[in-house]
Order: C-alpha cells, then structure tokens, then sequence
C-alpha cells in the first residue's frame, strides 16, 4: 500500500494532466491505511471518535471560513462534485488522514510510550506538537494546490507564493482543536495490545514521509508555465521547487524525530512501561 501510495504521488507530479485521477488514487491508499491503523490500534470505536472530532471540527471551520474568511482567510474551493456550504468532502477526508498521521508522529515524538494515555502536561503538549507538524505539511502543499492547480484560490492572495499568512494560523488553530479534543477524549478509547510493538508506530511516519514524494518528483519533470496570484508572475515550477525546500525542514524533519525518537526507546525501558501499564 506505501508503495503504491509513492507511485500515485509520482504520477501527481510528473504527468499534472493525471493529477486529478493519481490524487483520487492516492487518497484512497491514504484513507485504506488510516482506517486500518486507528482500527486495529484502537478498535472501531476509536477510529470513530477520532472521525468524528476532527471532521466535525475540520467541516465548522472550513464552512465558517468560506462564509466569513475566518480563520483562514476569504477563499473559496473549485473542485468539481458537491460541496456543502462550499466545502467539498475532499477536504475534510484530508483533515482526518493526514491528522490522524500527524497525531501518530506527535505521540511518538512526545511520549515514553506512544501507546499509553498520558496525564499532566503530556495532555497539553501533544497536541501542541502535532498541530505544528500538520501545519509543516500544509505550508507545502497549499501552495501546490492553490496557485500550481488552482483547486481552490484566496480572494486575497498575499504571500511570496499567493498563500496568505492567515491560511497557516487557520490551520494552527483547527488542528489544535482537533488535537486537543482528540487526547481528552483518549481516555475512552484505549489502545490495544498491536500498538505496544515498533512496527504499529513504523507504519505512519514512513507513510507521513512518504507524503512528500510529490514535490520531489516534480524536480524531475518541472511543469512549464506560470500563474498570477495578488499582481504577481509565479513559475509553476518554483512553487514545488519552494515546497520541496519546506518539505525537507517539515514533513522529512518530522518523520525523522519520530523515527529516531521511536528506535532510540531501549526495549528494556518498553517492557517496563507495559509492565507499568498492565498492572494499573
């Protein structure tokens, strides 16, 4: 699934007359992935909690920022299909996977064991730390998706590559929300025994690293031609080239922490906590 996911996103790059078909490809990996993992690690009741908050959080800010341009700034979506309240379903369905992916990395990254409930500051930081990774991967690809495919555009598109800074705090903010209500409701959904093993936190930082094969591949085969967003000439290509210069400090970064943070735990130290775990 990983792999078909990266030739999916290849496809995105280097054939844009594709992108539409590869990304419908790609997110349907992402979504077959996602399912699996918050079900087999926190059964279907905890894949439905998770669900439920973020796209419900995801669906009032994208609707309330069509209406109002709070608190993204005034844009407004162009994908073809049905979008309610001009917000197409696409949109949300991103918010669930790649915050449920964000949200995976940021428990690895914070926690002694990223499969136990924590209290204290660990309910408050974790959320904190994974609205800024989803943040890292917004600010590469909304420029990808504004201004190189014009899926959607800003009424006023400021920024050196037609995305405002208000788009990024908008994102800060919802992610947060969805974040934090995520881990204080945590406690109703407890892990299950696959996600006290190495390989069931393995799978979403390969799968979040592998989200930033798009902007890679399209230094390959850069696309020709050029867009005006806010008065100003954009080269398409100097858009993925700019995503894939933030793609490095942000989704490849992260991935890596994670990774590291998660092969550094002695497995010493893991049958501890487990041990700690089950005799609560």
């Amino acid at each position: 699934m990983l792999v078909l996911t990266l030739f999916a996103a290849v496809v995105m790059a280097v054939r844009p007359s594709l992108a539409a078909q590869a990304g419908a490809v790609q997110m349907a990996f992402l979504i077959l992935f996602v399912v699996a993992h918050a079900w087999l690690g926190y059964s279907a009741k905890g894949m439905a909690a998770f669900v439920v908050i973020a796209g419900v959080v995801a669906f009032a800010l994208e609707a309330i920022g069509v209406a109002t341009g709070f608190p993204f700034g005034s844009y407004t979506h162009h994908l073809a299909g049905p979008k309610p309240l001009g917000v197409p379903p696409v949109a949300v369905a991103s918010w669930i996977i790649f915050g449920w992916l964000a949200w995976a990395l940021a428990r690895v990254i914070v926690r002694p064991d990223a499969s136990t409930v924590v209290g204290g500051a660990e309910r408050f930081t974790t959320p904190v730390v994974a609205t800024f990774i989803l943040g890292g991967y917004d600010l590469v690809y909304d420029p990808i998706g504004a201004t190189a495919h014009d899926w959607y555009s800003y009424h006023h598109p400021t920024g050196a590559l037609g995305v405002p800074l208000t788009n990024f705090l908008g994102w800060l903010l919802t992610g947060w929300l969805i974040f934090q209500l995520a881990t204080l409701a945590e406690t109703s959904f407890p892990a299950r025994p696959v996600t006290q093993s190495r390989s069931y936190w393995l799978l979403p930082c390969l799968f979040w690293i592998s989200t930033a094969t798009q902007v890679f591949a399209g230094l390959i085969h850069p696309t020709a031609g050029a867009v005006v967003r806010g008065g100003k000439t954009i080269q398409i290509a100097d858009v993925y080239e700019s995503g894939a210069s933030a793609a490095i400090f942000t989704i490849v970064c992260t991935g890596i922490i994670a990774l590291v943070r998660l092969y550094s735990r002695s497995p010493a130290l893991a049958d501890t906590l487990v041990a700690q775990k089950n005799s609560c």
